[in-house]
């Protein structure tokens, strides 16, 4: 039988011990229920009783075909969300994948009222947002922004909406982790929590000890449809307002640009480069023509900074990168050749179509390190029209193709495959299979124990490392 616990007041006395004047000292000191409502972090009911009003209920309805009968008129699905007033004209703030491809929106308020609802703004998935509107027949009450700046891991959360269409619910945990990445943005920086998120919940706030919204909830983690296992995430109210306000005044995100491709620097790589300690973004490719062209950025640069700012992964850069000023001149500061360069860039409107992307199996063999690209487990052979027509490579693409990888091998580790072609090599192009091997060896002979390859596949170009030293 579970233990049955003593009221706080005699739990708070035994704490004590023996002593009349003790006890009675302590028992005086005892809160009330309405106090201890009002005090525990869990317990801000009159904070939450403020934000209630200003939390909806969303239902969206589309039309489908019957899978069963082509021949049958379209069945009208119903699905459900959650979204929040940030204006008391009317405006709402929910995500896109609870609005994206509806014919009919409707917003239900905490006192029973029912809307219909437009789309006015849509980030799309890039940011997983949009901004609904109503007309109501009164002000609507809006709910207030905290800073997500300021939230830490422990830190006590509410998280209010629509669990599976059962109408205003309220669930209460902690932050869990900060800037997590779930794969689902390029600028992912979710509030991780423990509070309960569940299929409905998207487009609700997640609020703070003092009502005050620091993020929306967005999504969750559970290995089967069963629901919330204590793994939900939220888009930072700080990355919201922002998305909000160029939605609200451009109808689109109206994000910077810049035109490279980049990795997060590793170990590895800085090995290559001679770069320490670990960090920046290794550029792998540059859209001809873009704001990073025409800044001199060339593949094989590290981003150090930008604007005069250090970031500690290439989500933090690009959201860096997506909130800068349309036409500001920023700063750069870029590892090339083993030292920093100051390079300046006028930072562009992201374009509404993207560029175009830039442009045999043998024995296994054991798993070794050198500079010699048969050891490392790879045939390599200069370029040739034949070479390109197998491959069914662009025109465009230049450098060492990649004729075969054995099994099991260093290459093979690596992610390396027949057709791929070698670009660059360190900080040098290269065109012949011993040019390969030459820019390997002096990687070596300056005592580095990894070599950066610049490959491009079938789909993307994409810097590699290459060991080529025994590790010590």
């Amino acid at each position: 039988m579970p233990k049955k616990l003593q009221p706080w007041s005699s739990r708070l006395i035994g704490l004590v011990g023996a002593g009349a004047l003790a006890a009675s000292l302590v028992v005086a000191t005892v809160p009330s229920d309405a106090a201890l409502r009002d005090w525990l972090p869990f317990g801000k009911t009159h904070t939450l009783a403020k934000l209630l009003p200003s939390v909806v209920n969303i239902e969206v309805a589309s039309f489908k075909p019957d899978p069963n009968d082509k021949s049958a008129p379209p069945r009208r699905v119903e699905a459900f969300g959650s979204g929040f007033v940030v204006d008391p004209a009317g405006y709402i703030v929910t995500n896109h994948h609870v609005v994206d491809g509806v014919s009919e929106i409707h917003v239900t308020f905490k006192d029973g009222t029912s809307l219909p609802a437009k789309v006015v703004g849509d980030a799309g998935f890039n940011v997983d947002l949009a901004l609904l509107k109503v007309d109501p027949d009164k002000p609507l009450t809006p709910v207030k922004w905290g800073n997500s700046r300021d939230v830490r891991v422990g830190d006590s959360v509410f998280v209010v909406g629509n669990p599976l269409g059962i109408g205003e619910s309220v669930s209460a945990g902690i932050v869990s982790a900060l800037n997590r990445n779930i794969t689902e943005t390029p600028y992912d920086d979710f509030i991780q929590t423990d509070a309960a998120i569940n299929h409905g919940n998207s487009g609700g706030p997640m609020v703070n000890v003092r009502g005050d919204v620091v993020g929306v909830a967005t999504a969750l983690f559970s290995p089967t449809d069963a629901g919330s296992i204590g793994l939900g995430f939220a888009i930072p109210a700080y990355d919201v307002q922002f998305v909000i306000d160029r939605l609200r005044k451009y109808g689109e995100l109206h994000f910077g640009y810049l035109g490279v491709r980049m990795q997060d620097v590793t170990g590895d790589m800085a090995d290559a480069l001679g770069l320490k300690p670990v960090h920046g973004a290794i550029i792998s490719s540059v859209v001809p023509d873009a704001p990073a062209a025409q800044a001199g950025v060339e593949p094989g640069d590290v981003i150090l900074s930008f604007d005069n700012k250090p970031f500690t992964d290439i989500r933090a850069l690009g959201r860096m990168v997506a909130t800068a000023q349309i036409g500001s001149t920023v700063p750069l500061t870029v590892w090339r050749d083993g030292a920093e360069k100051k390079l300046t860039a006028t930072v562009a409107k992201f374009p509404e179509e993207m560029p175009a992307k830039e442009s045999g199996q043998a024995a296994s063999a054991p798993r070794t390190v050198g500079t010699n690209p048969a050891q490392l487990g790879m045939d390599l052979a200069s370029l040739t029209d034949e070479g390109r027509e197998k491959y069914k490579l662009a025109s465009g693409v230049d450098g060492v193709l990649v004729s075969g990888v054995m099994p099991n091998t260093t290459a093979a580790d690596r992610g390396l495959a027949a057709g791929d072609v070698i670009v660059r090599v360190q900080d040098a192009a290269v065109t012949t299979p011993d040019e390969v091997q030459k820019h390997l060896a002096d990687a070596l002979a300056h005592d580095h124990h990894f070599a950066l390859l610049l490959v491009q596949k079938p789909n993307e170009r994409k810097w590699v490392t290459m060991p080529i030293a025994p590790s010590e």
